[in-house]
């Protein structure tokens, strides 16, 4: 795995389709080829574990998606710049269908899911059973995660489960809880028949396992607010004992901790010393006028939802007037927030060919922390206090060990003693704000703990900005693309 994107190329194969109603799926007559023998399985798969660090995965899209309409974010960069205005709309809620970003988030996942699908379907004639039975198990992971990323952002969408045929496109919207079905279908058959993480070995460190197959599973189940399962999922994570915490919360986000025992899922940008490659996810962010476009600059919000001392908050957020080894002490232009995302932000040592936008920084998609908060979440819910209040102190522990060398950590981030489950309920959610900031949870999370605790979102949304335009019955989920609408000639219908 650690090789994985060496092999490149085959990507092109798998192309699916540039919009998602497009005519034809490319790629259509290569995908014998490579599959007619196991090293063209192997790099079919690997192919789809590449979509992970495309544009439309981590970058603007991803920003536009999944982080940027939360109370931690704010579109950041400058005025000046050609895509703050557009990206400030989605940022207060007054963003229209014909935002760019809503149909590269819509083509890029389904363009992974056709990814998905062709290999799904070519590895049918492959003789070796166990490769072919490890191979589909990763493909139904990734389309379950694919999906999982569309219904979240738009509710129902077309389930597009087999390569379409000429003129299969048009397909109309199923429903959310018919997309939530497949999920479901596609995590546990990959639960079923992945390895896990010892079972893949040393070699293939960085592949999806039994575990993040369940990890995933737990966190689909606690969006369908079906606790039982959440709980059972994460208890199965815990239990299996393949992932744990990293010992420190800032070095958990170095560069060099990507294969950590923490991390279950992430972008996997890996440099290559014979190409010239650029992070989209780090690229986009950094500092104006230093290093970086500066997109994506935390809140004051964000800042007062840590507790005092919690060093997650200097993990996390980097302020102007803080320091870079190797490229010295950095104050922001006054017209810029004075705040920048410092887990992509590292010692210039780590810039690979002296390039900020080519460090090694990683999107971490699920991380057994996130899984640790489920477990807590489901608890709660359940009636298991203790069970609850056991696995968040461990969230907070791992935080509390973090200060620096030789600081006093007495008295920081003290236990949770909280019984009450509506209150412990809102204590979670909390924790999960501050453990996983700026890691693409927090808008979605603020809609699921909506639909149990009414007006939760927008009151959140207020605390960083008064004047949000935010309508829980309207901004649930996302408009479609118009441009999906359009070549669809209608089959597709909007959003309210």
């Amino acid at each position: 795995m650690k090789n994985l994107f060496l092999i490149i190329l085959v990507m092109f194969a798998f192309e699916g389709c540039t919009d998602f109603l497009s005519p034809e799926p490319r790629g259509k007559l290569t995908e014998e080829v490579f599959f007619s023998e196991e090293e063209g399985a192997l790099m079919g798969i690997n192919a789809i574990y590449s979509r992970l660090r495309e544009w439309d995965q981590t970058g603007f899209p991803w920003f536009v998606i999944c982080e940027l309409p939360s109370d931690n974010s704010n579109t950041g960069s400058e005025l000046a710049d050609g895509s703050v205005a557009r990206l400030n709309t989605v940022n207060n809620f007054t963003y229209n269908a014909g935002v760019d970003e809503l149909n590269n988030w819509w083509t890029g996942n389904y363009n992974a899911i056709a990814s998905c699908n062709v290999a799904l379907e070519s590895l049918q004639k492959l003789s070796n059973e166990e490769l072919k039975i490890r191979c589909m198990a990763q493909a139904r992971f990734f389309r379950g995660f694919f999906y999982f990323n569309l219904v979240k952002a738009f509710g129902g969408v077309p389930l597009m489960l087999d390569v379409p045929q000429p003129g299969g496109y048009n397909t109309p919207r199923a429903t959310e809880e018919e997309v939530y079905v497949e999920i479901v279908n596609d995590l546990t058959y990959a639960a079923d028949n992945l390895p896990t993480r010892a079972q893949w070995g040393e070699k293939e460190v960085g592949r999806v396992t039994k575990g993040t197959a369940r990890g995933l599973l737990a966190k689909v189940y606690l969006f369908m607010q079906n606790y039982q399962r959440a709980f059972d999922c994460a208890d199965s994570v815990i239990a299996g004992g393949e992932y744990d915490l990293h010992s420190d919360y800032r070095d958990l986000f170095n560069p060099n901790s990507l294969y950590s025992r923490e991390v279950m899922l992430s972008d996997q940008f890996l440099w290559q010393e014979n190409r010239d490659n650029e992070s989209q996810f780090v690229m986009w962010q950094g500092v104006r006028g230093f290093w970086g476009w500066g997109y994506l600059a935390p809140t004051q919000s964000l800042v007062e939802a840590y507790e005092t001392g919690d060093p997650r908050m200097a993990a996390t957020i980097f302020f102007s007037g803080d320091s870079v080894e190797g490229a010295g002490v950095i104050d922001f232009a006054p017209a810029l927030e004075p705040r920048a995302n410092r887990k992509v932000i590292w010692p210039k040592s780590y810039w690979n060919a002296n390039s900020f936008t080519k460090t090694d920084a990683h999107l971490y998609f699920l991380r057994y922390a996130d899984v640790l908060l489920i477990y807590a979440e489901a608890a709660n819910e359940l009636g298991k206090t203790s069970e609850a209040l056991d696995k968040l102190e461990l969230v907070r522990a791992r935080a509390r060990k973090s200060v620096a060398e030789g600081t006093d950590d007495s008295g920081i981030l003290p236990r949770i003693t909280e019984t009450n489950k509506d209150l412990l309920r809102e204590i979670i959610w909390h924790e999960r704000r501050v453990e996983l900031a700026l890691e693409g949870h927090r808008f979605f999370d603020l809609l699921r703990a909506d639909k149990v605790v009414s007006g939760y979102a927008l009151r959140e949304l207020k605390a960083d900005n008064p004047d949000t335009h935010f309508n829980a019955s309207v901004n649930r989920v996302f408009l479609l693309p118009q441009k999906q609408i359009d070549i669809s000639q209608g089959v597709l219908q909007q959003n309210p």
